[in-house]
C-alpha cells in the first residue's frame, strides 16, 4: 500500500487528504505511515479546520437532572448519532470552539468536567482545584467559558461562582485560581448569570450576560491575558420597552449578540436582537415575533423547538423557516431550566487533538 500511495505527488495527496471529513481522515491514518504523520502534525490539523466547508454537524443531548434528594446528576446522553453514547456525571456542554466542547456535571457534590472532541471521541478530564471543586451547580449553571489563546493555540476552560474563579490551561494541564489581589476591582460573579444560545466565543474572548435588578452588563473573559473585563450592555429605553426579559447570549453571523424579549402594543411578545457594535457599543439588529421557544443559534438562524418537539431553524435574515428533520419526545424540555431535557448544537467538526482515553459508552 505505501508503494501504491507514493505514486501520487505529495501535493495533490495533501490537497485531496484537506477536503476529507475527519471520520474518514482517522481511517486513514492507518493507509500508510505516511499519512499518519502528516495527518497528526499541527500544521495540517489547521489547514484542515480551515479548509472545512462542509455543512455543519448537529449534536444533540439528552440529560438528567436526577433526583432532588440525589448529589448525582445525569447520565448524559449523545442521541444524534445512530448508536447513543452515554457520559456518567455529565449533564450540560459548553461550546464550541474548533469543534471542541467542554461539558460538565456533578457527582457527590464536586464538579466534574471534561473537554470533549465529538468527532475524534477524544476526551480530557480537567481535575478541578479545591475548594472550588466543592462549590454547587445549580440546574443549568451556566459560569463556564471555552476558547483558545490565539497567541500560543492554547484551549482554555474558565469558570467563576460567586467570588472564586479559575482557568485551566491545556498547555500547562492545570488550573490557576485567581486571588483577590489578582483582580483592580473585584468582578460582578455575583450577578445572576444568563444562558448561552450556542456559543459566546469570539477573537479570543469568552461572553456573558449579566443580570442585576433587570439591568444588562457583560462580563467578558480574555484567554490571552487571562483577565476578566465588564463592560455595558444595551441601553434599553423604558417607555418603549416596558417589560423586558433578557434571555441570553449568543454569536450571530460572527457577532456577540444579546436575546431579548419585550411586550409591546397590544400585550403581544417579540424578540429583539441586539448585536455589539464595539465593546459598550449595541445595535438593535431586528425585532420579530416567534411562538416556539429558541434553544440554540448558528450563523444568522435560531433553533427552536415545537410543542411536539420537532427541531426547526428560523434564519433571522431570510425570514424563512426550515424543519430540521429531527423528533425527539424530550426536545421540548430543553428549552427550560427544569429537570432535564435536551441541547442542540450545530458545530464544525475538526482534528484539533486533547489526548487523552476514548470515552466509554
Amino acid at each position: 500500500m505505501d508503494d501504491y500511495v507514493a505514486n501520487f505527488p505529495e501535493d495533490i495527496v495533501n490537497e485531496i487528504l484537506l477536503r476529507c471529513p475527519v471520520k474518514s481522515m482517522l481511517r486513514f491514518k492507518c493507509v500508510c505511515k505516511n499519512w499518519y504523520v502528516l495527518i497528526k502534525t499541527p500544521d495540517f490539523v489547521q489547514q484542515h479546520l480551515k479548509k472545512n466547508r462542509r455543512p455543519p454537524n448537529r449534536l444533540i443531548y439528552d440529560y438528567d437532572n436526577g433526583d432532588d434528594d440525589d448529589d448525582y446528576c445525569g447520565p448524559m446522553t449523545l442521541i444524534s448519532e445512530e448508536n447513543f453514547q452515554t457520559f456518567l456525571g455529565m449533564q450540560y456542554l459548553i461550546g464550541y470552539v474548533d469543534g471542541l466542547f467542554l461539558m460538565y456535571g456533578q457527582i457527590n457534590s464536586a464538579i466534574s468536567c471534561a473537554l470533549w472532541n465529538p468527532a475524534t471521541r477524544e476526551v480530557r478530564s480537567l481535575h478541578f482545584p479545591s475548594p472550588i471543586m466543592d462549590s454547587p451547580i445549580f440546574e443549568y449553571s451556566p459560569n463556564f467559558g471555552l476558547g483558545i489563546d490565539l497567541l500560543t493555540n492554547d484551549y482554555k476552560a474558565v469558570y467563576f461562582l460567586d467570588y472564586e474563579a479559575a482557568v485551566y490551561s491545556c498547555r500547562r494541564d492545570s488550573w490557576r485560581v485567581f486571588k483577590i489581589e489578582d483582580f483592580d476591582k473585584p468582578p460582578p460573579f455575583d450577578k445572576e448569570v444568563r444562558r448561552t444560545y450556542g456559543t459566546a466565543y469570539l477573537n479570543g474572548n469568552y461572553y456573558w450576560l449579566l443580570i442585576n435588578n433587570n439591568i444588562s452588563t457583560i462580563l467578558l473573559f480574555n484567554f490571552g491575558r487571562e483577565m476578566f473585563e465588564e463592560i455595558e450592555g444595551p441601553d434599553l429605553d423604558s417607555s418603549e420597552h416596558p417589560l423586558v426579559f433578557h434571555y441570553g447570549m449568543m454569536l450571530f453571523d460572527d457577532s456577540i449578540a444579546i436575546l431579548n424579549t419585550s411586550s409591546k402594543v397590544e400585550k403581544r411578545f417579540y424578540y429583539d436582537i441586539w448585536v455589539m457594535i464595539q465593546p459598550g457599543v449595541w445595535n438593535r439588529l431586528i425585532t420579530f415575533q416567534c411562538f416556539p421557544v429558541i434553544i440554540s443559534c448558528y450563523d444568522s438562524s435560531l433553533i427552536f423547538v415545537t410543542r411536539a418537539s420537532r427541531l426547526f431553524s428560523y434564519n433571522v435574515r431570510t425570514n424563512k423557516t426550515r424543519h430540521l428533520g429531527f423528533h425527539y419526545s424530550r426536545l421540548k424540555d430543553g428549552a427550560t431550566y427544569g429537570d432535564g431535557g435536551c441541547g442542540v448544537y450545530y458545530y464544525k467538526e475538526s482534528l484539533i487533538p486533547i489526548k487523552q482515553q476514548e470515552l466509554d459508552h
